[in-house]
């Protein structure tokens, strides 16, 4: 074999990683914890938590991108918070600060799978109000390199989409669930 059938070759195994390994648009993705939610911690149904969005330095998301994503959120959370039982409302403060947001390209995408991918990165920390006590840290994920029509048409508003998901899967515990793990351990990172 000539050297560029393998160069080919790599090329096609690497592309295919990228693709199998970034899932679909509409996956969320499993939160990394760094500290997990003590049992009882996470949100349930009579809850309120306060969302922010800050982003890290160097990374390029407008104010209306910042404002959709916090909106995503709270959708995403509201509806998955119903499904924990109802106790003593706790007041919540969660702080999600994007660590990286790229777009990617949209042609390069459907011109070929793991061109011009999409990512959108999260560290969020949660705390117990008033007292502003830490009670949950964890990063969420999120790289969507499909390519085609599908890759083509698929856009960052897609992926917000799932990422919320995945945070609010990680705040109310319902990520755990749905995959038969169960968060009832406490770790901490401080």
């Amino acid at each position: 074999m000539s050297q560029s059938p393998k160069l080919l070759v790599r090329t096609i195994i690497l592309i295919a990683a990228a693709v199998f390994t970034a899932g679909c648009a509409s996956s969320p993705p499993a939160a990394k914890f760094s500290q997990r939610a003590a049992a009882g911690s996470v949100v349930k149904a009579a809850d309120r938590a306060e969302i922010g969005v800050t982003s890290a330095a160097g990374v390029a998301i407008a104010d209306y991108e910042k404002a959709r994503v916090v909106a995503r959120i709270k959708l995403q959370l509201a509806s998955k918070q119903a499904l924990n039982e109802a106790a003593t409302p706790i007041d919540y403060q969660v702080d999600v600060k994007i660590t990286r947001y790229e777009k990617g390209n949209a042609f390069a995408r459907a011109m070929l799978a793991g061109l011009g991918q999409i990512h959108l990165d999260g560290e969020v920390e949660v705390y117990a109000m008033p007292a502003r006590e830490r009670v949950m840290a964890f990063t969420v994920q999120k790289t969507f390199a499909w390519g085609g029509v599908y890759g083509g048409t698929t856009t960052m508003e897609d992926v917000e989409q799932s990422f919320a998901e995945g945070v609010a899967n990680a705040l109310t515990g319902q990520g755990d669930k749905q995959s038969g793990r169960v968060a009832t351990t406490a770790t901490s990172s401080r």
